[in-house]
């Protein structure tokens, strides 16, 4: 006894009195009922740029180094060609390599080196100070600091402290 909802924008317009506009196309352009869009669409198993790129520079060839065959990426091939290219005196093969390297390698070796020692400490407090529980063992460097935070934990974990006057106020 439920009337079924009809979402169509044609729906109780008779053929006549439709009207083109927007969001209204004419009715011999509209999709018909169960066809696609987009009838050719996009073929299964094909791959983007992205995909096509990586399996291409992770691909291996055979390259001689010293009179020795071995085989290697096409990425690293590239790369030890650049490097031989900037030895040779090529100034873009120079700055672009120099630029790989401060990019990456001494990018890595800035986030290692990042936070100071100060934070580091502070840091290492404040994770210290949430692992307290009521009966966690004190750790050998600050038995002072547990000791005060089991008098003022209760059982439960609950703090215990009667608030001074300045907490009071802002409750």
């Amino acid at each position: 006894m439920s009337k079924s909802k009809n979402t169509s924008p044609l729906a109780g317009h008779p053929p006549e009195s439709f009207e083109i506009g927007r969001g209204r196309p004419p009715r011999h352009t509209q999709f018909k009922p169960g066809q696609s869009g987009n009838p050719g669409g996009r073929r299964k198993g094909s791959r983007n740029l992205k995909t096509v790129l990586e399996a291409v520079m992770s691909s291996t060839i055979e390259i001689s180094e010293n009179g020795r065959k071995r085989q290697v990426s096409i990425a690293e091939a590239l790369l030890k060609r650049q490097v031989q290219e900037g030895l040779r005196g090529q100034l873009r093969a120079i700055e672009n390599l120099l630029d790989r390297y401060e990019k990456y390698v001494e990018a890595e070796a800035e986030a290692e080196e990042e936070m100071p020692a100060e934070d580091q400490a502070i840091l290492a407090r404040a994770l210290a100070s949430r692992r307290l529980t009521p009966f966690a063992d004190p750790p050998a460097d600050r038995p002072d600091e547990v000791s005060s935070a089991r008098q003022v934990t209760g059982n439960d974990g609950t703090d215990q402290r009667k608030p001074t006057d300045g907490e009071a106020d802002d409750a």
